[in-house]
């Protein structure tokens, strides 16, 4: 897009409306991730958004390729709820851990080799030829995805009781548990700051003069962090211990944010952006084992939906201003002040497990959650 128009504000209208549309609609995705076969949905979503990066390919307009990114991402949006909602019906409950931590490491080898490969194979040949290849990523999903012959939802539950409910009652089942509800706040907060901080990365490299090399240094860096985390907290992390993976892997992780604005130089930029995404990757198996076990499948789907429609609005909202505040202020502040958001929120969470560690979450028709 900035190619073809040199222009920050169509860049920024890429990455707001390829964002909001599913970010409003997420309650409809929830509600088909519940209602209908996960495996089908995500089989069709995968299909779907196929042909829209197809179109793509041959789209040059700009108006025209947002528009096409936007019904993309509107119709692979059902996807990620699906998934996530499946995940406790494919393992067994003592390999949750596991599982997420091995899906947070699987999908930073896709932060690790995407980037890397989209813009290598942009600058030799064209974006259409990277929209198709695209393309041909979610075909190849779609179709590993189909040789998975496992449920994907609770057996226990008839078509008739799955058609119960409403698209909001995700929503709903959030605001009446502290636990996930605080999880859910300090998830969008800290989302926010990692987007407005991701603002800040151009500004730092050309402080330190690294140019290109240096800026695919610190993607690269990132990726393997987030990858050799996601497998360490795969073995590492239990039922037990999910709580404290998310509290702190959100404190450790805040920290080494604020570490880059104090960094004087570059040298230690990547280590901090290791140490970063390491410490992620425990925040994301211990969130996603919370809101998984204290969830009943029955609605789990639209859970995850809610989850993911908050955390894409607050990533929108913090390109309104993003620019804006590293232009004013410089990329330092945004970095300190970034972290010092992250680990105020997991102290916050902290504070909150803490104070009901001797109590129970109990999810309608599901079992205990203890927090």
């Amino acid at each position: 897009m900035f190619t073809r128009t040199h222009s920050t504000v169509w860049l920024a209208a890429t990455f707001l409306f390829t964002q909001l549309p599913s970010a409003l609609a997420a309650p409809i995705g929830g509600l088909i991730a519940d209602r209908l076969d996960r495996r089908r949905v995500m089989i069709v979503c995968d299909l779907l958004g196929a042909s829209c990066y197809v179109a793509m390919a041959v789209v040059r307009a700009p108006a025209g390729l947002i528009f096409l990114g936007s019904v993309a991402a509107l119709l692979h949006m059902p996807f990620g709820p699906s998934s996530r909602a499946a995940v406790p019906n494919l393992v067994d409950e003592d390999d949750l851990s596991w599982a997420n931590g091995t899906l947070a490491a699987a999908g930073n080898v896709g932060n690790l080799i995407g980037p890397a490969l989209g813009g290598a194979l942009f600058a030799v040949a064209s974006a259409g030829v990277v929209f198709l290849l695209n393309a041909a990523s979610f075909v190849i999903s779609a179709g590993v995805i189909a040789t998975i012959r496992a449920s994907f939802r609770s057996e226990g539950r008839s078509p008739e009781e799955r058609q119960r409910g409403g698209a909001w009652d995700g929503a709903r089942f959030i605001w009446r548990h502290p636990t996930l509800l605080t999880l859910t706040v300090v998830g969008a907060i800290t989302y926010m700051a990692t987007e407005v901080v991701n603002v800040a990365e151009l500004p730092l490299v050309q402080h330190f003069g690294v140019g290109g090399i240096g800026y695919g240094v610190m993607v690269t860096i990132w990726g393997a962090g987030g990858l050799l985390g996601g497998l360490v907290a795969a073995r590492v992390v239990t039922r037990a211990s999910e709580p404290a993976a998310a509290i702190y892997g959100v404190i450790v992780f805040g920290g080494f944010v604020a570490a880059v604005g104090l960094s004087p130089w570059f040298g230690l930029v990547p280590a901090f952006m290791f140490l970063f995404a390491f410490s992620d990757s425990f925040a994301f198996v211990g969130f996603n084992g919370i809101y998984q076990r204290g969830s009943p499948d029955e609605i789990r789907g639209r859970v995850f939906a809610a989850v993911g429609g908050v955390m894409t609005l607050a990533g929108a909202m913090s390109y309104v201003f993003a620019g804006f505040l590293v232009g004013a202020v410089g990329w330092r502040p945004v970095y300190l002040v970034g972290g010092a958001t992250d680990v105020a929120c997991g102290i916050v969470l902290g504070v909150v497990v803490l104070n009901r560690r001797q109590q129970t979450d109990v999810a309608p028709s599901g079992p205990p959650v203890v927090t």
